[in-house]
């Protein structure tokens, strides 16, 4: 049998072990001449590399996905994005203007001033991550809802 070094080494017991497995790393262990200390801790520590390669590839595989969607959504969706303000007011004739959809994102503070739910539908495509969103009394919340993401207050404006 082979000899490792006894640093850190300590005898531990654990229960819940499937004795078909045990017996299988004994016999890997007899084997190979190691001692079923050795062969187990390689396990672990190969168990171990694979679980943080796998949380890595798994990490980056969502943000190349959460990236190309984002390019998929710009790019291919023909839309235009405006995004990173703090305060922002657009009125109706300013979105019929645009000519394409409007996406809104990362915006404190947005206002639509005088739309209504038939511009909401033709010209906005997507408001996400807006702080407060100020909207007509007139339009109907749950239409208007089905366009955001992440916004946290939607208000009526006050027409007084």
């Amino acid at each position: 049998m082979s000899q490792e070094n006894n640093e850190n080494k300590k005898t531990i017991t654990i229960r819940g072990i499937d004795e078909k497995l045990y017996r299988k790393l004994t016999e890997i262990a007899r084997n190979s001449g190691k001692t079923v200390g050795e062969v187990a801790n390689q396990a672990f520590r190969t168990f171990l590399e694979l679980s943080n390669t796998a949380k890595q590839t798994a990490s980056g595989v969502i943000e190349s996905g959460k990236s190309f969607l984002e390019g998929f959504k710009e790019g291919m969706g023909n839309f235009i994005v405006i995004s990173d303000i703090d305060e922002l007011t657009v009125n109706k004739e300013e979105l019929a203007e645009a000519g394409k959809p409007v996406i809104f994102r990362n915006i404190k503070r947005l206002t639509l001033l005088g739309v209504t739910d038939v511009d909401i539908a033709n010209y906005i495509q997507e408001i996400n991550n807006v702080d407060e969103l100020i909207v007509p009394p007139n339009v109907n919340k749950i239409k208007l809802s089905q366009k955001c993401r992440m916004v946290r207050r939607i208000v009526a404006q006050n027409l007084t």
